[in-house]
Formats: C-alpha cells, structure tokens, sequence
C-alpha cells in the first residue's frame, strides 16, 4: 500500500517518515493551499491513502493570521478531500481536540458536539467537516510532543536544563501523546476500510505541570518550575478540559495507545537511543 503523508516536516508527519512505510511531503514539496499541485501529486505517486498531517498548528497566530488559518485548516482540506474522493484514495486528516470545549465531562467521545471558542479551533473544525462529508476519515489528537522534535515539552525541558524556571499551568487537562506512538497506530487506520471521526489519544489525564514534571525526572533534568493558571497566559482560548477518549478507535481498528506516563518513559528511552546512534 503506497502512503503520502502530507507535513512531513511536524512532529506527526517526521514521525511516519521515520518508520520507512511512507512517502512524505514537507511544505517546501508540496503547497496544500494549491489545489493543482494537489491535483498532480495524487496523478503523479498514484497514492492509495494520503494522511494530511500538514496544518497552521500555531493558536496564538491563527488570530494574527486568520485568513491564512483557514486557508489551511480549511479550505486545503476541503480541496484534499474532494480530490481523493474523485481518485478513490483514502485520506487521513488530522485534527485536535481544541474544536471541543465540554469542562463537566470526564472523557469526551466523538458524540460530543464540537464548541470551538479560537480562530484556530473554528479552521479546524470547517476542515474536519469539509473531510467527513466527502466520505474521509478525521483523527482527533491531543497535545503531540516527540522528544526528537520541536515544541512546549523540548522547550521547557531545555529551559529548566539552563537553569530557567517555567511556569506551567495546573487548570488545563489533556492526554499528553508522543508522535512516536501515533506513528504506527495512524498507519494501522490508514491500512483499515472504515471512515468517520475518530479520537486518538493516550489513556489517563494530565495538566501542563503533570506532564513536564514527568519529562523532567525522566531526563534527569531539576524540576524548576513555578505553578500557573491559564489566565496568567494571554493569546487565543485554549481548552479548560479535553480529555479524549478513543474507545472507538480501539475498537475499530485495534489501536489502543497507553497511559500517558508510560508513553512518555517508552518514548523518552528510545529518544536516547536515538540520539546516541543506536
């Protein structure tokens, strides 16, 4: 089965890259906003599944830069997923849980009715949509980190290696998941026949706090961080309680991802060894 994967320079799309079971295409080789070039790379690598990982995935800018947001949250989508309808390619978008905001709920199924409150969530969730109604299937995913890529977690953990105290917020709850452990579970969904939405995530719940303070010990780095509220932040609205669940995903294709803590330590391991040249 031939893989594209588009964004092949984030932290989702370098993760596939490196397991050598797809093609991918940074933003410098292909321009999703361009609907022809679109159009030729499907005519061109004949494509059996394309997983758009390629997205304007800054929240704070998507106010700044609106119209280009939804030029790529949106409107590419919407011509990505009109386009692998029309050459029968199955396509893989990728989306984020900041299209939910449901704070009273535990874990939140595909069932719970989208609310975004960012300019960024808004773009999301009209790709989302313009996906689904051209028979794709839509993955949700939830604070994506790699300790090989870019990002808040590499960001504040290299900071309090420095000496620097970083505030982290302890009222914003998510599932903290590494691209690594995606990686194979998106590739077993695009291998699969069903579409729809679905969510992908780790299992158990963490603040900001939570998170780097297990990435922290992991790395043997000090824990120099001072507790925050979301308030204390300006910028776009983030979610005050995500917490997705992917029973459905489990249940569908197989693909159950673990605990967040034990995600991290697995990834934080072979991170190591990585970087050693193992």
């Amino acid at each position: 089965m031939r893989i594209l994967v588009t964004g092949a320079g984030g932290l989702v799309g370098s993760a596939l890259v490196r397991s050598g079971e797809v093609t991918g295409l940074t933003r410098a080789q292909l321009d999703i906003t361009d609907e022809s070039a679109l159009a030729r790379m499907i005519d061109t690598q004949r494509p059996d599944a394309i997983i758009n990982a390629a997205a304007q995935a800054g929240v704070d800018m998507a106010d700044r830069e609106p119209e280009w947001t939804f030029k790529v949250n949106g409107a590419a989508p919407e011509m990505m997923a009109g386009l692998a309808q029309e050459n029968g390619v199955r396509l893989i978008h990728l989306s984020t849980d900041y299209v939910l905001d449901a704070p009273s709920m535990e874990r939140m199924p595909e069932t719970v009715a989208p609310k975004p409150r960012s300019t960024y969530a808004r773009s999301k969730l009209e790709g989302e949509e313009a996906v689904l109604s051209a028979g794709g299937t839509v993955v949700r995913l939830q604070w994506v980190y790699s300790p090989l890529g870019r990002g808040f977690f590499n960001r504040a953990l290299a900071m309090m290696a420095a000496g620097d105290t970083v505030r982290l917020v302890t009222d914003q709850i998510g599932c903290p998941t590494p691209a690594e452990l995606l990686s194979p579970a998106l590739l077993t969904i695009a291998h699969a026949d069903a579409t729809g939405l679905f969510h992908l995530a780790t299992q158990g719940e963490a603040t900001a706090h939570d998170w780097i303070s297990a990435g922290a010990q992991a790395s043997g780095i000090p824990l120099m961080a001072r507790s925050a509220s979301r308030h204390d932040f300006d910028g776009a609205h983030r979610p005050e309680r995500s917490v997705l669940d992917s029973t459905k995903a489990a249940e569908t294709f197989g693909v159950r991802l673990p605990h967040w803590r034990d995600a991290l330590q697995t990834v934080m391991a072979s991170g190591d060894r990585m970087m050693d040249g193992a």
